[in-house]
């Protein structure tokens, strides 16, 4: 979890990698609605939000009926990957994998990247109801993260980031948009009702663009689950 440009996604992939974890990434490439978004944010915004929401349901509910029918201890769990039809299933020896990695939980999707279209006027009051009310019937069943890992970078670090990765759609993002965007993250945060919640400083790691600055993240990553929780099945740490 963390603000756009703050690594997410690079950061699901490298912990998916390390610990064997499966991976299951946010497909905005496929959000044909996302560059229009950009370009007119009122008329776009419902369309967008709503893509990214039920894909991610339609993730989350895949995984849930995978974790059911194990009948095992879900912090144990190993998954055969094919059986979640994700892309690139990140494979161990056996063929199998431990635990699930998920590039930007739903709740950020919901509490953070749509409020702040209603909250902007880019979302009005009737789509903003209706956009709650497919979340709120589907929340109750979806498999809930034993842990938020949040990449806490600053605004500053963030549009250095935004303006280096050359979407060009993203050029047009007002400050307003980020700085709101932030400050709902952190008021989400507080607000969680999930026990562990891992922060990392990342301004001065740009894991995207360095190899070094990969390594202090995975070792930043190992020392905080230490010191936040110990069930997790880390392998190598």
């Amino acid at each position: 979890m963390g603000t756009m440009g703050s690594g997410k996604t690079t950061a699901a992939r490298l912990i998916a990698q390390k610990f064997r974890y499966h991976l299951v990434e946010e497909n905005f490439g496929e959000n044909a609605f996302l560059p229009r978004f950009y370009k007119r944010m009122n008329r776009w915004a419902f369309h967008s939000q709503t893509f990214f929401l039920m894909e991610k349901m339609t993730q989350l509910s895949a995984i849930g009926v995978i974790l059911n029918k194990s009948g095992v201890d879900r912090k144990n769990v190993i998954l055969n990957p094919d059986s979640i039809g994700v892309k690139d299933p990140v494979r161990d020896r056996r063929n199998h994998i431990y635990g699930i990695v998920q590039d930007t939980p739903i709740e950020q999707d919901v509490f953070s990247y749509a409020k702040v279209q209603h909250i902007l006027g880019n979302m009005d009051d009737a789509e903003w109801r209706l956009y709650q009310t497919i979340y709120t019937s589907f929340e109750p069943h979806l498999p809930k993260p034993d842990l938020i890992i949040y990449l806490d970078t600053s605004l500053s670090e963030i549009e250095k980031r935004i303006a280096s990765r050359g979407r060009g759609y993203e050029k047009r993002i007002p400050k307003k948009y980020l700085e709101l965007l932030d400050s709902l993250n952190q008021e989400w945060l507080k607000k969680n009702k999930y026990p562990h919640v891992l922060k990392i400083k990342t301004d001065n790691l740009n894991i995207v663009a360095s190899k070094t600055a990969q390594k202090e993240f995975i070792h930043r990553l190992c020392l905080g689950l230490k010191n936040v929780v110990s069930h997790f099945n880390v392998l190598t740490c």
